[in-house]
């Protein structure tokens, strides 16, 4: 039985875009690079580390991109912490699946206090009964962060489902052991995967979860 849902953060429970695109922006300007100015080509900063985000952008390796992300880590919480919206009527779903019965989560690869204070923020921070994601140096992928989680929860792997919008997302819930369900707004999936399950709006997660004491696929 599903017991527990966790869901990632950027493009899945907020759209943090902007914030992320204003943040890179500066950390360009601050390392004498041109801010990349294409959004679309931006999205790589959203799912995996921030190191990874700079490779793959702006071609940093090494301590180069290490150093980009912890430049941009000390501009984040002054310029995009607070950049964010919501997805339409994900918050009632989100309220009314606590209602329900099921445990939440945040499942991260965004850094842990970044993440933690942007969610303290908004109106999910009464929802959620843990927040995790990435630690300091980048170490951990997707997959530890959804391990941290079941050990916060106290739940079995059998017992949860990561609820993403990213390739990230479902190699770290097949990783480790949970299900995966994927959601088509955000970032991560302009094409869904032949095969994958997934909701295309927020209303069809209540028609997914009925509750802890009904059965779920």
């Amino acid at each position: 039985m599903v017991k527990a849902l966790l869901f990632d953060l950027d493009g899945t429970l907020l759209d943090t875009s902007l914030g992320i695109f204003k943040t890179a922006d500066k950390t360009a300007l601050t390392l004498g690079l041109k801010p990349c100015r294409d959004y679309k080509k931006y999205a790589e900063f959203v799912g995996p580390p921030l190191h990874i985000g700079f490779n793959r952008v702006y071609g940093l390796t090494g301590e180069d991109a290490y150093r980009a992300a912890d430049i941009y880590k000390g501009f984040y919480p002054q310029i995009g912490i607070h950049e964010y919206s919501y997805y339409q009527g994900l918050l009632d779903a989100v309220a009314e699946l606590k209602k329900r019965g099921y445990l939440l989560a945040v499942a991260t690869l965004k850094n842990e206090k970044a993440a933690r204070q942007m969610i303290a923020s908004t109106s999910f921070s009464s929802l959620m009964d843990t927040v995790h994601g990435c630690d300091e140096k980048e170490i951990m992928g997707k997959a530890d962060v959804i391990r941290e989680c079941l050990k916060s929860l106290n739940i079995d792997k059998s017992e949860a489902i990561m609820i993403g919008d990213s390739l990230s997302d479902m190699n770290g819930a097949k990783d480790s052991g949970v299900g995966f369900l994927a959601v088509s707004w955000g970032f991560g999936f302009p094409t869904m995967p032949e095969g994958l399950e997934y909701v295309n709006k927020a209303e069809e997660l209540l028609e997914k979860f009925k509750g802890v004491s009904h059965a779920e696929n």
